[in-house]
């Protein structure tokens, strides 16, 4: 059985336990059915130990004497099984079934006076016998005396045996059927995983589908739900490259432009256009490059220290207008990500806000329900609400006198969409607020 298979591991697990149980339960029942009938046997024993006892009297010398034969066809026959003994004190018989013939019964090592004690022996022809013993003083007796009674247990032991073959044959009947139902119900509990299994097909033939979470079963639907939300984080990862790829090519056109231009002219400063244009360049690969990795959610970066850094270098880079980026050094928080894309992410914002603010730029942290909300918000003109939506369109600048390609806020929407969260632009009471919405970690 290959073990490597799930419905196998169910199946072998299922039946070797069924087994085991099976094998115990039969034990059981056997001994169970055979104390049982040993009672039963020890009273019907205990009832001839007290009919010997009745057929005992003491003479006036205090002598104790056998007034009868015990009843019973089984106790005069010679060797039938059945047998008592009276013995006194130091073990010497007093009297005896005419079943015993010439032969003793075996008497316990240590007998005192007290409840007739049940044990396991053997009769005169070897057989097996269950026999009672109890030490008893008779009233004028002058010393106690012994009483064994036994019989044949051949009887007792084959029907334990019957009935443990018994047992175990319709146990083994009810492991076929067991196992029948153990196939139907994996069977059936392994239905829906099968249905996964062949939607994950399709979807390794580049088919467009996602896991149903409807009609699931109540275990595999989470399953269902987090193999849709893999789909949707690869097709935002696919979909992430590819702009990135777009956004390198519209990134690299114009310095080629500029190259391809001076190539053809006449110009002397080439040497110096060559320079800029090739950093620039190397800057937007890098660039890129960065931004086509995929989202790390097994990173975490605190949220405080990036913020505090960020906005002392926006502080530097917009100190000629004189714009005061003020940020929260205790903000709350940790990031479920990687560094360079909180990093990115921000940047962009505060570059963004700074180019507009008229003063001032803030920047607020909120972490509620395992997701942060970091809001950075200028004191500019804000934009009209018509173009809200259009500004976070790729290349889309709505100002061409800015420096920039447009392509900022689209960056960061796409990072953050990548790790399954947002960015939200709106107007405040002065000024554009950006929402980014991150999951916290």
């Amino acid at each position: 059985m290959n073990t490597r298979s799930l419905r196998s591991r169910l199946l072998l697990a299922g039946g070797l336990g069924m087994v085991l149980v099976s094998a115990l339960a039969t034990w059981w029942l056997g001994a169970m059915y055979e104390r049982s009938a040993q009672a039963t046997l020890d009273q019907q024993l205990n009832a001839d130990l007290l009919a010997v006892l009745a057929l005992l009297e003491v003479d006036a010398q205090g002598a104790v004497q056998v007034r009868d034969e015990l009843r019973g066809e089984r106790y005069r026959r010679v060797f039938s099984g059945a047998y008592w003994q009276l013995l006194d004190a130091q073990g010497q018989p007093l009297g005896q079934s005419r079943s015993l013939w010439d032969e003793t019964l075996p008497a316990p090592a240590t007998l005192r006076t007290g409840p007739a004690r049940s044990f396991d022996t053997t009769g005169p022809l070897q057989q097996p016998l269950r026999a009672m013993a109890q030490q008893v003083t008779l009233p004028r007796a002058a010393l106690p005396l012994r009483v064994i009674v036994a019989t044949d247990r051949s009887q007792l032991d084959a029907q334990v045996t019957a009935f443990r073959q018994r047992t175990a044959l319709a146990l083994m009947v009810l492991i076929a059927l067991w196992f029948a139902v153990l196939v139907a119900q994996v069977h059936y509990g392994l239905r829906p995983l099968k249905q996964l299994g062949r939607i994950a097909e399709q979807v390794r033939n580049g088919e467009d589908v996602r896991f149903p979470q409807q009609g699931l079963v109540r275990e595999v639907a989470p399953l269902a739900a987090e193999l849709n939300a893999l789909l949707d984080h690869h097709g935002r990862m696919v979909l992430r490259a590819r702009r990135s790829a777009e956004d390198l090519a519209h990134a690299l056109k114009t310095p080629l432009t500029v190259l391809s231009t001076e190539a053809a002219g006449a110009g002397t400063d080439w040497r110096q256009t060559l320079r800029s244009e090739t950093a620039r360049m190397q800057a937007s690969i890098d660039r890129y490059l960065a931004l086509g990795v995929a989202a790390d959610h097994q990173q975490r970066t605190p949220v405080a220290p990036a913020v505090s850094a960020l906005c002392g270098l926006m502080q530097r880079v917009h100190d000629e207008r004189g714009i005061a980026f003020v940020c929260a050094a205790d903000a709350p928080g940790v990031f479920a990500g990687a560094r360079e894309d909180l990093e990115e992410m921000l940047g962009n914002l505060l570059d963004n806000a700074g180019k507009w603010a008229a003063q001032r730029v803030e920047v607020g942290v909120a972490l509620a329900d395992k997701r942060l909300r970091i809001t950075v918000s200028d004191d500019g003109d804000g934009l009209p609400e018509e173009d809200l939506a259009r500004v976070l369109g790729r290349g889309v600048r709505l100002d061409q006198r800015a420096p920039g390609s447009g392509l900022g806020l689209a960056i960061v929407a796409d990072i953050a969409e990548s790790y399954g969260g947002g960015l939200v632009l709106r107007n405040g009471t002065r000024g554009l607020v950006a929402e980014l919405v991150l999951p916290a970690g």
